[in-house]
């Protein structure tokens, strides 16, 4: 696996508008990631998980300290800067599968590729490939609505693949699956992470989530209480 840093955050501190104050989400975070590191960030609602990966996915910026993502300063972004970031360098993958109802898996998966400005023998080729992994390249031209939420979870992964980015985050990515679609979810995820090196980041309050980590870190209202290695109970090679 790859060892160098790709993510860096240094006194991150994250406040919102509460009535007439502020909330603070995140105080004072300081966290480096790896390269092809694969890891949680763990702990109840409300305790920042989501807000953390969202900085780091450049959905959003810090109130204070800074974050560098393969070298750049997700603070000081442009809008389009940090839309270039997202489209070239990180995959998402959400709880609630984000698909667009009108069109078929082939073009839920391509859609990253044609914002890119990829070729479309490119593109045929990627999506072809991407739908491999995830074992659904038989469903290429079903609807979501036509899809089980296994499956359709199954496509949002590999639309955030496709691109082959070095960093995927990943919300809650179980929540809206039974344990046996869970597993299948994880393990597949797990084996591209061992096979392509990427870095996957998942906000998680999930233990089938986190039975699959190598890496283990506690929030608890905004701030990291733990980071710890962990032997992963679960291990990509399942079936």
């Amino acid at each position: 696996m790859d060892k160098t840093i790709v993510i860096e955050v240094k006194g991150v501190s994250k406040s919102f508008p509460m009535g007439d104050g502020l909330f603070t989400a995140l105080k004072d975070i300081d966290l480096d990631v790896s390269g092809g590191d694969f890891l949680g960030f763990v702990g109840p609602s409300g305790s920042g998980k989501t807000t953390l990966l969202n900085l780091i996915g450049a959905l959003d910026t810090p109130s204070s300290g800074s974050i560098r993502v393969l070298g750049d300063r997700v603070e000081t972004l442009k809008h389009h800067e940090a839309a270039k970031l997202r489209k070239t360098t990180i995959g998402f993958i959400f709880q609630t599968y984000n698909l667009l109802p009108v069109y078929s898996v082939y073009e839920n998966v391509e859609f990253p590729l044609l914002i890119s400005g990829m070729d479309e023998k490119e593109r045929q080729d990627a999506v072809h490939e991407s739908l491999e992994w995830v074992g659904l390249l038989d469903k290429k031209d079903s609807k979501p609505a036509q899809l089980s939420g296994g499956e359709s979870q199954r496509v949002a992964v590999a639309r955030a693949m496709v691109k082959k980015p070095r960093i995927v985050l990943a919300d809650e990515p179980t929540a809206n699956l039974d344990a046996p679609n869970s597993h299948n979810i994880l393990a597949m995820m797990a084996r591209l992470n061992e096979s392509l090196g990427t870095t996957f980041l998942f906000s998680t309050h999930d233990q089938k989530v986190i039975d699959y980590l190598r890496r283990k870190i506690t929030l608890l209202d905004g701030r990291i209480v733990a980071d710890e290695p962990v032997v992963p109970v679960r291990q990509g090679d399942l079936p």
